[in-house]
C-alpha cells in the first residue's frame, strides 16, 4: 500500500507524517508513549514524522486502530477520518442534492471538511429544532409558538439561500480579503474578463490591455462591483428579519415567565402565616386585590 503525496512546485509533501503528528498532538501523547503503545522505537516514530521512514502494513494497522481512523486516512487516499463519516458525508451528497449547488471542481480535502460539518453540525441542528417542534406540540399555546418558530426557521432559510446566491458573484472573494479595495475589485474583474492582463505585479502593477475596453464595458464592470458591496445591504435585511424573529419568540417566552417570577418573588418575601393561607386558599391573590390582605410582610 503505497503513501500519498502532493506535489508542490516540483516537490513531495508525504500526508503520512502530518496526519500522524497532528493525530498524536490532538491525542496529547508524547512521541515515547506512542512508540511503546506500537512496539517501536522513539526514534522510529520521530523518522515517521519527519518523513524519512514509513511504516509497514501491520505497523500502519496498529496506528489506525489506535487512533481510530481508516489506513486510508493515515495515508491520504481519503479526507474521511472513519468509514462512517465517509458514508454519512455522502448520504448528503445525496440527500440534499448537494452537487447541484457546489463546485463540481470542489477537491477531496473540501468536500471531507464540508462532509464533517454537516455530520456533526448541521444533523444535530435538523435533530434539535425536529425535537422542539415535536415538543411543542403537546404545550398550551401550541398555535402561537409553532408559527413563530416556523418563521424563524423560513427566516434562516431565506438568509442562507439569499448568502448562497450572493456568494456565487464572481469578484465576492476578493471584495472579502482584507486589504482589497473597490478598485482592486474592479481590476480583478477586467483581469477576471480578461479585458487586461497582468505584465508586471511588482511595486508598479504594470497591465497590459487585452480587448478593447468601451463605456459599455466600464459601466457593466463598475455593476459588478456595486452588486458585490452594496449587495451587502440586503444581506443586512435578511439579518434583520432572523433577529426580529428570535425576539418575538423571545418575547413569548418571557412575557408571562417575568410577571410570575415577580409574583414568586413577592410570594417569598410574605410571612409563614400567610404562606400557609395562600397554599390553602385558591382564591387567595383574588383577595389580595379586592383588599381583604393588603399582601404586606404583616399582613
Amino acid at each position: 500500500m503505497k503513501i500519498k503525496r502532493i506535489v508542490f512546485g516540483g516537490g513531495c509533501v508525504n500526508l503520512f507524517r502530518f496526519r500522524l503528528k497532528e493525530l498524536r498532538e490532538e491525542k496529547n501523547i508524547s512521541r515515547s508513549d506512542l512508540a511503546e503503545i506500537l512496539g517501536v522505537s522513539t526514534q522510529t516514530i520521530a523518522n515517521y514524522e519527519n518523513g524519512h521512514r514509513e511504516p509497514n502494513f501491520d505497523t500502519l494497522l496498529k496506528i489506525a486502530e489506535y487512533f481510530d481512523v481508516t489506513v486510508d486516512y493515515l495515508i491520504g487516499n481519503s479526507d474521511f477520518r472513519t468509514r462512517e463519516e465517509e458514508f454519512k458525508g455522502r448520504n448528503f451528497y445525496e440527500k440534499y442534492k448537494l452537487d447541484e449547488v457546489i463546485d463540481d471542481l470542489m477537491d477531496s480535502e473540501s468536500k471531507a471538511i464540508l462532509g464533517n460539518i454537516l455530520i456533526n453540525n448541521v444533523e444535530p441542528l435538523i435533530k434539535n429544532i425536529s425535537g422542539v417542534l415535536y415538543q411543542h406540540l403537546f404545550g398550551d399555546n401550541k398555535k402561537e409558538i409553532l408559527v413563530l418558530l416556523k418563521n424563524l426557521l423560513e427566516s434562516l432559510n431565506s438568509y442562507f439561500n439569499f448568502l448562497l446566491n450572493y456568494s456565487q458573484r464572481s469578484a465576492y472573494f476578493i471584495a472579502l480579503k482584507n486589504d482589497y479595495e473597490p478598485i482592486d475589485v474592479f481590476r480583478w474583474l477586467l483581469e477576471n474578463h480578461k479585458y487586461i492582463k497582468v505584465v508586471s505585479d511588482s511595486r508598479g502593477n504594470l497591465y497590459a490591455i487585452e480587448k478593447e475596453i468601451d463605456d459599455e464595458i466600464i459601466r457593466k464592470i463598475i455593476s459588478e462591483v456595486y452588486d458585490v458591496y452594496f449587495g451587502l445591504t440586503d444581506l443586512l435585511k435578511q439579518h434583520g428579519e432572523i433577529l426580529s424573529s428570535l425576539r418575538y419568540i423571545e418575547e413569548f417566552y418571557t412575557k408571562n415567565l417575568k410577571e410570575n417570577f415577580s409574583r414568586i418573588l413577592k410570594f417569598l418575601e410574605m410571612p409563614q402565616d400567610l404562606i400557609e393561607l395562600i397554599e390553602n386558599d385558591n382564591n387567595i391573590e383574588n383577595k389580595v386585590k379586592e383588599g381583604d390582605l393588603d399582601g404586606s410582610k404583616n399582613a
